[in-house]
């Protein structure tokens, strides 16, 4: 049963790598819909290239084990911006994507934080 877990673990991690890395390289590249798309809520394009940067980095640094609590509260922050954003434009339709993200990473976050042993206090 735990070796179902962490398999089902690795898989969520990979495919949120996957995505992030996607979607920060769309930024970065300069991809016209996302673009316009930032253009549209009001944020000027050295915004996106740094949101690009943050899911690029945060994306890589889920896969390892040392960065995997800062990526996962990067994505987190980058998560609530998406969400609050999205609210106060007014789209309720695509909000819970960000939301249960924003969710996600904090879950990963404090998940990957545990793991350090506590100092033997005898």
């Amino acid at each position: 049963m735990i070796g179902l877990r962490i398999f089902a673990k690795w898989v969520l991690i990979v495919g949120l790598c996957l995505m992030f890395l996607s979607s920060g390289i769309d930024k970065l590249i300069g991809h016209p819909e996302t673009t316009i798309a930032f253009q549209a809520f009001g944020f000027p394009h050295w915004f996106q290239v740094v949101i690009g940067v943050g899911e690029v980095l945060g994306g890589l640094g889920l896969l390892m084990k040392k960065y995997t609590r800062y990526a996962a509260y990067t994505l987190a922050v980058i998560m609530l911006g998406a969400t609050i954003t999205l609210l106060i434009h007014g789209d309720t339709t695509t909000v819970a994507i960000p939301f249960v993200l924003l969710l996600v990473f904090l879950l990963i976050g404090r998940q990957s934080g545990s793991n350090k042993k506590q100092p033997n206090h005898a």
